[in-house]
C-alpha cells in the first residue's frame, strides 16, 4: 500500500517543516532558487516524484492525492518464492539474495538477479554450516565470536566481580510508545500514558520496572522516585514494582528524549530518564561493531531529596 502523508493540523506557533527550515537557510546562503528548483513546494516535490515512478502509469496524481492511498495489485501471474525453499527442495535459486555472490549477478542497471543453475548458499561450503568456515578462516583467534555458537559469560554479568557491587542487570530495549526520541517531551499527551512516564509532583519521570523481591529488599514501592546507578552515571526514574521482571533484573526503555541533570556539574544525576548513560560504550565484541546495552550491571535505591 502506498500512502499519501498529509498534515493533520496547521502548524502551531512558529513551527515549520524541515523543508521550510532548509528553505530559510538556503535564502541566507543565496541558493534558494537552486534548492527549491525554482520555487517548488512540498506538494510539488511529492507530485514530481510520483510522476517519475511507474505508479503514475497506474493512477494519476490527482486521484492518488484525493484518495490518500493506492493499493498495488498482485499480478495475475504472480508466483510466490519463499526464501530458501529452493535450497530445501534442491532446486536452482529462484529468489534474489544480494548477500550471496554465488547465486546473484548484477546486470547493467545494478539489479541483482539469480544466476542460472545456482544451488549453493553464501557460505564457504555452499551448504548449511554448524561450524562457520569463514570465521575459522578470517578470525581464527576471535574467542568472542567462535565458529560454533555456545554460551560465553558476559564481561559484565552475574559471573563477574562487579556483580558483588552492582547486583542488578538492567534491560533497556527500544521504547514502546515513542520512536527513539520522537514525541517524548515534545508532546505533553504522551506523558499521560501510564506505562510511558509517571507524573510525580508535577514532573514526568521515566519508568523503571523492578521485581517485588528486589523492591522489598530496598524499601521501594510503586510510585517512588528511585536512583539507578553504577560507576558510569546515575539516573532517576519512577518505580514500577512488578512480577513482569525476574529477581535480579530491572527493565527501563533505552531512549529518553530528555537529558535533565539536576546540577550543572559533570556526571550529575539525570532525572530525565536517560538510562543509556549507565551502559558501556564497548562493542558486542572486538570484531563486531554493535552496541551491547543489555550487558549492564547497576544498583538501585530509593531517592532521598
Amino acid at each position: 500500500m502506498i500512502v499519501r502523508e498529509q498534515k493533520c493540523v496547521e502548524p502551531l506557533g512558529e513551527s515549520k517543516s524541515d523543508y521550510e527550515i532548509f528553505q530559510e537557510v538556503a535564502k541566507k546562503l543565496g541558493v534558494w532558487e537552486q534548492y527549491t528548483d525554482g520555487g517548488k513546494t512540498e506538494d510539488d516535490w511529492a507530485e514530481a516524484y510520483w510522476n517519475l515512478s511507474e505508479l503514475s502509469q497506474r493512477c494519476s496524481w490527482e486521484e492518488f492525492n484525493k484518495k490518500g492511498y493506492y493499493i498495488v495489485p498482485v499480478p495475475e501471474d504472480y508466483e510466490p518464492h519463499p526464501a530458501f525453499r529452493w535450497y530445501y527442495e534442491g532446486r536452482p535459486c529462484d529468489t534474489q539474495d544480494y548477500l550471496n555472490p554465488k547465486i546473484t549477478t548484477k546486470n547493467n542497471f545494478n539489479i541483482q538477479q539469480p544466476k542460472e543453475n545456482s544451488h549453493e548458499l553464501g557460505t564457504y561450503s555452499g551448504k548449511l554450516e554448524f561450524a562457520s568456515q569463514s570465521l575459522k578462516d578470517l578470525s581464527p583467534d576471535d574467542n568472542e565470536r567462535p565458529p560454533v555458537p555456545h554460551y560465553i559469560p558476559s564481561w559484565e554479568g552475574h559471573e563477574t566481580e562487579l556483580y558483588e557491587k552492582y547486583p542488578l542487570q538492567i534491560i533497556s530495549p527500544h521504547p514502546r510508545f515513542s520512536f527513539h526520541t520522537h514525541y517524548d517531551t515534545h508532546a505533553s499527551w504522551i506523558d499521560e500514558i501510564p506505562c510511558h512516564r509517571m507524573i510525580i509532583d508535577g514532573y514526568a519521570y521515566w519508568i523503571a520496572r523492578i521485581n517485588p523481591a528486589d523492591a522489598k529488599e530496598r524499601g521501594i514501592k510503586t510510585g517512588d522516585i528511585i536512583e539507578l546507578y553504577n560507576d558510569r552515571g546515575s539516573v532517576l526514574c519512577a518505580a514500577d514494582v512488578t512480577y513482569r521482571v525476574p529477581v535480579g533484573v530491572m527493565h527501563s526503555y533505552g531512549c529518553s528524549a530528555k537529558y535533565d541533570p539536576i546540577t550543572t556539574e559533570t556526571g550529575a544525576t539525570d532525572r530525565g530518564g536517560c538510562v543509556n548513560i549507565l551502559t558501556s560504550k564497548r562493542w558486542l565484541s572486538k570484531n563486531v561493531p554493535g552496541m551491547a546495552p543489555n550487558s549492564c550491571l547497576i544498583e538501585c535505591r530509593k531517592w532521598e531529596c
